[in-house]
Parts: C-alpha cells; sequence; structure tokens
C-alpha cells in the first residue's frame, strides 16, 4: 500500500457530490460541491483508496511512456482499435511556429513543420483524431442506434477529459475521440449506454435495466471501461481536451 500524494481541492457549483479524478496533469483532485465541510475530504480519500492507487499507477506508467519515448513523446504510430486501423506516422522538418498534417494513403500520416514542439505535433493529431471520430464513430453510433430502434437526434465528437460520451435531455450524444482507441465491444457499450440516455436521463433501475436488454454483458463492460480502458490511451492525450 503506497502513501497517497498531496491533493487539491475545488470548489465547484455544478457538483452534487463529491468526486474524485487523477490525471497526468493535475494529479490527483477531490471535487467537492460549494459549500461542502472539507475537513470530510480525508477521510473520504481513504475510502477511496483501492481506486486511488489503481489510478495513480496508471498516471505512472503513462509518465513512463512519456519520458521514454525516443522522440520525446511524439508517436511513430497510433492503433485505433475501435476501427481496425493503424496508422503509421512519418515527420519531416520545416518551418518554425506551424505544423501541417497529411494523409498519405490508407495508413500513412505526415507531420511537417517544427515537429520540435510537441504540443503543435499534439495539437495536429487531435484535430485528426476528431475528423475521424466524426465520420466513424458517428457512424458506428448510427448503425447501432439503428439496429436497436433507437433515434439520434444529433451527435457530436470531441476530445474530452473524463467522459467517454455524453447525451443532453434534447437527446444530441457527444462522443469522446479516445473512443476510437478502446476495443470494438467497449466503444458499443458506451454507445449503448448513451442511446439509451435518449429514453432515461438518469441511471435509474430503469435505465440499467434497458441498457442490459440491449447489452446484456453490460455490466462485464462497464468493470472492463472503468478499470481496463485507460491502458489503450496513449499518455500524449491523456489529459487534453479541446
Amino acid at each position: 500500500m503506497i502513501d497517497l500524494p498531496r491533493y487539491t481541492i475545488r470548489e465547484s457549483v455544478r457538483a452534487k457530490h463529491v468526486i474524485i479524478k487523477v490525471s497526468l496533469r493535475d494529479g490527483l483532485v477531490v471535487v467537492v460541491p460549494k459549500g461542502f465541510d472539507q475537513r470530510q475530504v480525508p477521510q473520504i480519500t481513504a475510502g477511496k483508496r483501492e481506486w486511488i492507487e489503481r489510478a495513480l499507477a496508471r498516471v505512472e506508467q503513462q509518465k513512463a511512456a512519456l519520458a521514454t519515448d525516443a522522440d520525446g513523446g511524439i508517436p511513430k504510430r497510433i492503433k485505433l482499435n475501435a476501427i481496425n486501423q493503424e496508422w503509421l506516422i512519418d515527420y519531416e522538418q520545416g518551418a518554425p511556429s506551424r505544423v501541417t498534417l497529411e494523409v498519405q494513403g490508407q495508413s500513412h500520416l505526415l507531420i511537417a513543420g517544427d515537429i520540435a514542439d510537441r504540443s503543435l505535433v499534439w495539437s495536429v493529431l487531435r484535430q485528426f483524431l476528431i475528423r475521424k471520430g466524426r465520420i466513424d464513430l458517428v457512424r458506428l453510433l448510427q448503425s447501432l442506434a439503428d439496429k436497436h430502434g433507437f433515434v439520434v437526434n444529433k451527435a457530436s465528437v470531441r476530445i474530452q477529459k473524463t467522459r467517454w460520451g455524453t447525451c443532453s435531455f434534447q437527446g444530441a450524444i457527444s462522443l469522446n475521440a479516445k473512443l476510437l482507441f478502446l476495443p470494438r465491444d467497449l466503444v458499443e457499450y458506451v454507445m449503448i449506454h448513451e442511446l439509451c440516455h435518449t429514453l432515461h436521463h438518469n441511471h435509474s433501475p430503469e435505465f440499467w435495466q434497458l441498457v442490459e436488454e440491449h447489452m446484456p454483458q453490460a455490466e462485464t463492460m462497464r468493470r472492463r471501461l472503468r478499470d481496463d480502458a485507460w491502458r489503450f490511451i496513449p499518455a500524449w492525450l491523456d489529459g487534453v481536451r479541446l
């Protein structure tokens, strides 16, 4: 058992309960509702020690992966498990202060420009993932909606920090482009979950019953998503939001 590191407490007017987050960028953060008695936080974190230890181990692995990357954190390839694609990346030094990404054929990307600036490289890669998601993830979502009898009013894709997907009260579904890295069955679970939210805007027993009707192995998928999905997300992408 490891000693928990120092944590940051953040008050949020939107928070309805205490939320514990661990990320590469922010470390251990405890989000509390406005006016919450912060003297309770040590007891709460102690009760979540097992989860926090798993999350901290994840961050340490991501730090190690980033530190040992031969090119300072810029990837040579990206594997998009959800759509069974692997893209090889070539780099070409060019003009300063800007980077461009060019798709070459079915499996190669060329990134040219100020490639020593990792933030610029990561930015064009994130934009590429969002574009892929808007085509491939939205297509898969619509296919599942048609198959299971749901209606999607609107679908969008962006890179979110913590959520795999969301559904508004108007039935608009937003998907995290990070889903592209996950195994297909986990992606389909997330999509079924959000599609069920078009009918139940809560996590009531009726909601979970509907999820299991459309995906009988939902509970197993939920545990895998919670415990293992992070392993598929590259370190350079974790904790970034557009």
